[in-house]
């Protein structure tokens, strides 16, 4: 039951990344320059469906590896990872279906807009969280410490991809120019975005992998579950 749940969750997440990559590549090659824009801009044009089909097939996958993970002890529900997990969940369900402001009819931020703001910021900062905090309590697991050791550096290499947008915040925040302009937001966003699929990917095979077999190690023998 639990190696068809983890299965299910890793083919749903790897069919999203890749319809949401098809989606950018094609695009991108009829206009370059759309690769400057933000990925959930495409959620206002004709290809929203598909836009909507790709994050949507993310979160499902998401919650799928979620549910296995914690019934494989591999975190507690209420675990920081397992908070984390489901906000990084919570704010692609967010960012689909409270769609981006289109600034070239409104200049003013709108709720709609605030909420999908909202949504991606969480969904960027909690899955680096995710996947830290699962990582971190099995890497001197003597069955698990490859897993963990993997999973651990991408999702530090997901903070350290996020930096960029933090830094354009502070800028903003302390100078006249706007944050949006301090980077190119849809080159930084795309980097980001990959790393933190790859780390959740990493994430997904391990917990299918843990369903494969019975393992002896469990959530009280990793340490204390972050």
């Amino acid at each position: 039951m639990q190696t068809r749940l983890a299965s299910l969750g890793l083919l749903s997440i790897l069919l999203g990344a890749a319809t949401v990559v098809v989606l950018d590549v094609v695009t991108a090659l009829g206009s370059p320059s759309h690769l400057r824009r933000t990925i959930s801009e495409y959620g206002l044009g004709a290809q929203q469906w598909v836009f909507t089909a790709g994050v949507l097939l993310l979160a499902v996958g998401s919650g799928a590896v979620l549910v296995a993970a914690v019934r494989q002890s591999l975190l507690r529900a209420s675990s920081v990872a397992a908070v984390a997990m489901t906000l990084w969940t919570v704010g692609l369900i967010a960012v689909v279906a409270v769609p981006k402001q289109d600034w070239s009819n409104d200049a003013t931020l709108g709720l709609g807009g605030a909420v999908h703001r909202a949504g991606a910021a969480v969904a960027f900062v909690s899955i680096p969280v995710a996947v830290i905090a699962l990582a971190a309590p099995w890497i001197r697991s003597s069955e698990w410490a490859r897993h963990a050791r993997r999973t651990f550096v991408l999702g530090v290499l997901s903070v350290v991809a996020i930096a960029p947008i933090g830094y354009a915040l502070f800028v903003g925040m302390t100078t006249s120019t706007p944050w949006y302009r301090v980077v190119t937001l849809g080159h930084v966003e795309r980097i980001l975005v990959v790393v933190e699929v790859i780390a959740l990917i990493s994430l997904a095979w391990w917990v299918r992998a843990s369903t494969l077999r019975e393992s002896p190690h469990r959530v009280g023998d990793a340490v204390h579950q972050l």
